[in-house]
């Protein structure tokens, strides 16, 4: 059936790259529909060349801010005359979004995030796995009877579909520099919260340990603060190159493509590297992959992490953004870096 689907998700950006995962999906089982993806525009690249997917920018620093914005947006969107609207974020302006709609003759249909079973794992009253966010998803789709079922298969990856152009520059920017791809590995060692941070001196000390190998280390990361503190890592290691802030998004993924394993926390780049189909070492703090944001694909025994029997106290959060109430962090401290230093070589048969 040829459907107007409008899809709904504005942040953040491992969750827009997860829905991303679900959508590469959907849109293959629905080939003569065309998806509309209502988000920011710095994450287009993700659904970029799928040939049934559209991208419309919400732009909430200017034109859509406030509620004047959003119906402004509002206003913007009802000429496609979408069929169905599913909504993959709510929060409140999609709440006001989908009360706009609720006027027009449309069927709408909402993500369950699922925040008391979170909460009640978080609160150590169910420790248990719980449905993934690409799961979430798809539960979406399959409400409105756009998928038939909630599982994705392999067959998926890479999810990023990069043009060939950017494939060259990076193949050049490799050459020319002399990279050595036999054993080129990311490091991703920054988040938003510093509950997911594994600390900036501990994987100082795992770089120099991977500086005995014939391992060649390239920092990701974004913002001034990042860059700078990668900058000043990447002087005082003879094998590591700084990348972050150089390439666009399109570029980075292109170039995880190249890489034989990322090293990472519970962040963005992890789910970026695990759908570009590369091998991940996850560093977990405050937060579990039990929440449902694990990567995509990737082995359990690649989680590094402070067993629960050993720290009672973790997870605390869902998202990392809660202070440590032992004031150590000791789920991030107590991580020691040859574990990893192990994990790393074993990954790469060196």
């Amino acid at each position: 059936m040829k459907n107007k689907i409008l899809v709904i998700r504005f942040s953040a950006m491992g969750d827009v790259a997860l829905m991303a995962a679900a959508l590469a999906k959907v849109s293959n089982d629905n080939p003569n529909s065309t998806f509309y993806i209502l988000t920011r525009k710095k994450f287009s690249p993700f659904f970029e060349n799928y040939t049934n997917i559209e991208i419309l920018e919400a732009d909430f620093d200017n034109k859509h801010k406030g509620l004047i914005g959003l119906i402004r947006l509002f206003y913007s969107l009802t000429k496609f005359k979408f069929d169905i609207i599913l909504d993959l974020h709510q929060n409140i302006r999609t709440f006001v979004l989908k009360f706009l709609f609720s006027f027009k003759i449309v069927k709408i249909y909402t993500i369950v995030k699922g925040r008391k079973e979170k909460k009640r794992l978080i609160n150590q009253k169910n420790f248990k796995p719980l449905k993934s966010t690409i799961e979430r998803y798809l539960d979406v789709f399959k409400l409105a009877r756009l998928s038939n079922d909630t599982s994705i298969t392999r067959e998926i990856l890479p999810v990023f579909k990069i043009k060939e152009k950017v494939y060259q520059k990076i193949e050049e920017w490799l050459n020319i520099n002399k990279i050595d791809k036999s054993n080129l590995i990311g490091i991703a060692p920054f988040a938003q919260h510093i509950g997911k941070v594994w600390p900036l001196e501990k994987y100082e000390e795992l770089i120099k340990k991977l500086s005995t190998s014939p391992i060649k280390i390239l920092f990701f990361g974004g913002g001034k603060d990042e860059i700078g503190k990668l900058e000043n890592l990447a002087k005082s290691n003879r094998n590591c190159i700084n990348i972050a802030g150089k390439f666009s998004l399109n570029e980075e993924l292109a170039l995880m493509t190249h890489l034989k394993l990322m090293i990472c926390g519970d962040t963005s780049n992890m789910h970026l590297a695990a759908l570009m189909n590369i091998k991940v070492l996850s560093i977990w703090g405050s937060t579990h992959h039990y929440t449902g944001f694990g990567p995509l694909f990737q082995d359990e025994e690649h989680i590094i992490e402070i067993k629960k029997e050993t720290l009672s106290c973790r997870p605390c959060s869902v998202y990392g953004n809660i202070p440590c109430a032992r004031h150590d962090y000791a789920c991030l401290n107590w991580i020691d870096a040859e574990i990893i230093h192990q994990k790393t070589l074993n990954l790469l048969k060196i």
